[in-house]
Parts: structure tokens; sequence; C-alpha cells
């Protein structure tokens, strides 16, 4: 499984041929220009959210993935893996890649507990899309 963390704003996600996984709490107003899924089970909670010291708010977010569970866990990432032919998934949430984040705590958590290096995605980082996608058949 090839996952990366970026932001809802990241207008390079259009042209990549990957899979864009909401793990915030909403999502953007605005017209996005990419399809996204969405996995709330990994958004932070309203009082975790409501933290204002960050080394709280990592611990008590890490305490609820360590509560949802990492078999729980990446069986959700694997099933929306497969479900867009193991496209490389990206999970999205609002800062800027310089601010913390908890996309970074959970890439970080996911790297700790499975191996799989969770990367902040770059400019240049994963190919463009093709451009000839098949509709699904059935």
């Amino acid at each position: 499984m090839e996952i990366y963390t970026s932001r809802w704003a990241n207008k390079e996600l259009a042209h990549l041929d990957v899979v864009p996984v909401g793990i915030s709490r909403g999502v953007p107003r605005w017209r996005l220009p990419y399809r996204y899924r969405m996995l709330r089970l990994l958004a932070p909670t309203r009082e975790t959210f409501g933290l204002k010291d960050t080394d709280d708010l990592a611990e008590q977010y890490v305490a609820r993935l360590e509560e949802i569970g990492l078999e729980k866990i990446v069986s959700d990432l694997a099933r929306i893996g497969e479900k867009n032919r193991d496209r490389p998934l990206v999970l999205l949430c609002w800062e800027k890649p310089s601010e913390f984040c908890h996309r970074h705590v959970l890439g970080d958590w996911i790297q700790e507990n499975v191996g799989v290096e969770v990367p902040e995605l770059v400019p240049g980082m994963i190919a463009a899309e093709s451009g000839v996608r098949q509709e699904r058949l059935f």
C-alpha cells in the first residue's frame, strides 16, 4: 500500500493518478478539481481538535488511533485502495505542509506500526495521470 499526506487545497491532486482520502472533520465548501473518498474515522474528535497544545493533541489523537485499532485502520485504507485499482492514497486535511497537523501524526503512527513510510506529497513525487481511464463496466 502506497500512502501520502497532503491538504485539500493541493490542486496538483487533479492531475495525479491517486485516490484523495479526506480524514478531516469536514470537507471544503469550494468546488474541488478532483474526486475524493472520506474516512472520517481518522479525523480527530471534537475534543481533540479543540486542544491548543500540539503535544496534547498528538497524544490524544494517537490514543484514539490505538482505540480504533491498527487492524481496522489498515483494513479500511486497504479497502479504499482495492476499490480504486490499488492507486496510491493521499490522506487529506486542511493545514499547510509546514504546519502541525494530525495527518502527520497519523503518517508517523502508520510508519511506526506498519512499516510503511507516509511522506507529505510534493510536486513530482507521483506521476501524472495517463488521461486514459476505463469506466466501471458493472
